[in-house]
């Protein structure tokens, strides 16, 4: 039987939603992997990160100055101890999973303030006002995480910054803002 005469050959089939789970660029130096990182992974990260006071209070400003939303810093953090590439469509893709519950975020934070200075109110309504922030960010990242998990990010085998970094400030168009790259620098070498 000559070669034109066997039949093709079939391609072998994937199972519906395969994924690859690591594939070699050309140069070597990055994996396309999928990663399935639990919410309580991640509030575990981001709670020993944000319990030294020199990060909370750089978090703060860049949320108060910049707008930046203190989960997907956190989040950015994550992302590079762990050598993950989050383009600027996915950084995009987070921020929109998430901005639901930063709405019910901005707003709940904005009575906690007022009843911190508020001077009449009781300290066990501040409290109760500041563990319903606590649970509601606890939620938003687990949207953030959620959302994450269904995505296909890129690896590298190089330690430290990477091009999410650049992605994150232009996601939040920080490009401009000195002060804002700065903090998040620091951030970044306080982490990482």
């Amino acid at each position: 039987m000559s070669k034109s005469n066997l039949p093709p050959r079939r391609k072998k089939q994937k199972w519906p939603g395969w994924k690859p789970r690591r594939q070699l660029n050309r140069q070597g130096r990055t994996m396309t992997a999928t990663y399935d990182l639990t919410a309580s992974d991640f509030w575990a990260f981001s709670t020993r990160l944000y319990s030294d006071p020199a990060i909370a209070a750089l978090c703060l400003r860049l949320q108060d100055n910049a707008g930046v939303n203190v989960n997907m810093l956190l989040f950015l953090c994550w992302c590079l101890k762990h050598q993950r590439l989050v383009v600027l469509k996915q950084w995009h893709t987070l921020k929109a999973a998430i901005a639901h519950s930063e709405h019910q975020l901005q707003q709940h934070r904005q009575r906690r303030r007022a009843a911190r200075h508020d001077v009449s109110e009781e300290h066990a309504q501040y409290a109760q006002l500041k563990a319903s922030e606590l649970e509601l960010e606890a939620q938003q990242q687990a949207d953030l995480v959620s959302a994450y998990n269904n995505m296909t990010v890129d690896t590298t085998d190089i330690p430290g910054i990477n091009a999410s970094v650049v992605a994150f400030i232009h996601a939040y168009n920080l490009r401009d803002n000195t002060a804002a790259i700065a903090d998040i620098r620091q951030i970044i070498k306080e982490s990482v």
